[in-house]
């Protein structure tokens, strides 16, 4: 990075936000009319600097450059040896033991030197080795020629190494929406793909197209998925139609040279229950006759009164016949886990846990009186960002306007860990009562990986694995746990979990908490204020514009 790429500490991204409901608390901003003339959802992605091992005082030489006075402020040694690596893990680099002031550990790009060229950009990663375990600190890429990677740290480590997978241990299944763009650390991560392409007729026919997926080094297993529930019901019902559904998708497989198939038929109903079995077992004998393979995706048992519940689905049957079920997630956050374990607990006494996988969700999820559903990331740091301006009548020169976090302050609970679901949250007030935002990150897909590991599954899906899915980057502990076996569970920094403001002239009361006053520059015009929120990975937020302008001149006396 040269220096004149140091546009930090913060590029500002704007994006228009929207409000699908005007009107509502938890939707649109307050509008003051004739103060406020616009509103932005910002992202705030943090600027690097750079570091280069060896490249000054590092007990060797490197023609790899670094920012100007980098080199001056850390030491890194070369180690003689190296800890024992992970199963599929292999050293490209030597490992470095670094040192630095305590006031420049912080966020850093780091390049490294490597042992050797190297032509393959594919796998590549740094690692740390960290109380006797080694953790994975995020994606390396070949610079300088393939004579060194470099990669970006959240925080400067105690030493470094540049490792290459060369098998994951851990199963990892995406799933692609039709139309959607493959996002490239999924492709980096996942062992198999499912585009979700295929839909079932009640004729038992499949239509959709056949994916047009590049050569890769994961399996391409596409899905067959029900949006009507009716329909699989209704070929259900007739044995001809069943077995006709089955020669359908055995052709399909077939004629696209596909490694296997997925059936998301999540919805089926508890009477067709012997009819469901019946028809995966005669399509995994097709499949498997035509050495191919069958995942099936579930819906997890429920837990009525201790007693589960499996609906349509014979866990222990199926097991025995399919290669791999994919285990469908719990929505409701607040009672993720409860239902998780019980869920996993029953099915691992019924089916080979290696052959169960367990789906997370990289989105975030709201609920209110209208039930629960799934955000993008930026929606749920806009619910959070809203900027209430308590004001009447035009702002003036010198006049002080107070400034209130909507949904973090007035009855709502603030950003904080939830313990119990083991994620970022925050409640407000809002339409239908109250509503709850849990925040999908790293964070909480790192707890959410550990049920896997604990349950000794084969592995894990991510529900949307598209570019387009506006999920968070749970990518991180997902390949911490690929390549190591091991996860680190951690909860974010709770101080991060306080929003700040800026303004861009005035005079701000308070530069961080949930409300703070503007007194307004001398001089009329439009000015900015930015409230920032964070989920303790990302830190985004929302820009009011507000007009100051000169008071109105009094009216003469008559």
């Amino acid at each position: 990075m040269t220096s004149d790429e140091k546009r930090g500490p913060f590029d500002r991204i704007l994006k228009a936000a929207s409000s699908d409901e005007p009107g509502q608390r938890d939707r649109a901003p307050i509008v003051i009319v004739g103060t406020i003339v616009g509103l932005a959802l910002l992202l705030l992605i943090l600027v690097l600097p750079p570091i280069s091992i060896l490249s000054g005082g590092g007990g060797g030489s490197s023609n790899i450059p670094s920012g100007p006075g980098v080199a001056d402020t850390y030491t890194s040694t070369v180690r003689s040896g190296i800890p024992k690596l992970p199963a599929g893990l292999s050293a490209v680099s030597a490992l470095f033991d670094l040192a630095a002031p305590e006031n420049q550990r912080g966020a850093s790009r780091v390049t490294i030197p490597l042992k050797e060229k190297q032509a393959d950009q594919h796998n590549l990663a740094l690692y740390s080795y960290v109380d006797g375990k080694w953790q994975r600190l995020g994606d390396a890429q070949l610079v300088s020629g393939g004579a060194a990677a470099r990669g970006e740290v959240s925080a400067l480590p105690g030493n470094v190494v540049v490792l290459r997978r060369s098998k994951a241990a851990l199963q990892v299944a995406g799933a692609l929406p039709a139309g959607t763009t493959l996002d490239k650390q999924a492709e980096a991560s996942i062992t198999t793909l499912h585009p979700l392409v295929f839909v079932p007729a009640d004729t038992g026919a499949i239509g959709g197209q056949p994916p047009a997926v590049p050569p890769a080094g994961y399996k391409v297993v596409p899905a067959i998925v029900a949006p009507d529930p009716s329909i699989v019901d209704t070929v259900l019902r007739s044995t001809d139609t069943t077995t006709k559904h089955v020669a359908s998708i055995a052709d399909v497989v077939k004629n696209g040279n596909f490694a296997g198939i997925d059936i998301d038929y999540r919805n089926v109903s508890p009477s067709l229950k012997d009819r469901y079995t019946a028809f995966i077992s005669a399509l995994a004998d097709a499949l498997h006759a035509d050495g191919r393979t069958l995942t099936v995706t579930a819906p997890m048992p429920t837990n009525d009164n201790g007693t589960m519940q499996p609906g349509a689905y014979d866990w222990e049957a199926l097991g025995r016949v399919v290669d791999t079920i994919e285990v469908a997630p719990e929505i409701d956050q607040e009672l993720y886990f409860q239902n998780t374990e019980a869920a996993l607990t029953y099915i691992t006494n019924k089916v080979d846990r290696t052959k169960v996988l367990l789906t997370i969700s990289a989105l975030s999820i709201e609920r209110g009186g209208d039930g629960l559903h799934a955000m993008p990331m930026n929606d749920a740091l806009a619910r959070a960002s809203v900027i209430s301006v308590k004001a009447t009548g035009d702002i003036t020169p010198d006049a002080t306007v107070q400034l209130i976090a909507q949904n973090l302050s007035e009855g709502a609970s603030g950003l904080h860990w939830d313990d119990q679901a083991r994620s970022v949250t925050f409640s407000y007030p809002g339409r239908g009562g109250k509503r709850t935002v849990w925040i999908s990150n790293q964070f909480s897909a790192a707890f959410r990986l550990e049920l896997a590991q604990r349950f000794g599954l084969g592995g894990v899906a991510i529900d949307d694995v598209s570019r387009e899915s506006g999920g968070a980057d749970v990518w991180a502990p997902v390949q911490q746990l690929s390549d190591t076996g091991s996860l680190v569970l951690t909860r974010p920094n709770g101080q991060l979990f306080t929003p700040t403001w800026t303004t861009n002239d005035g005079v701000l009361s308070a530069p961080s908490g949930a409300s703070t006053s503007w007194t307004a520059p001398a001089q009329p015009g439009s000015y900015n204020i930015v409230l920032i929120v964070s989920d303790g990975v990302i830190r985004g937020g929302q820009q009011v514009t507000l007009d100051v302008v000169e008071p109105a001149a009094a009216t003469p006396a008559q």
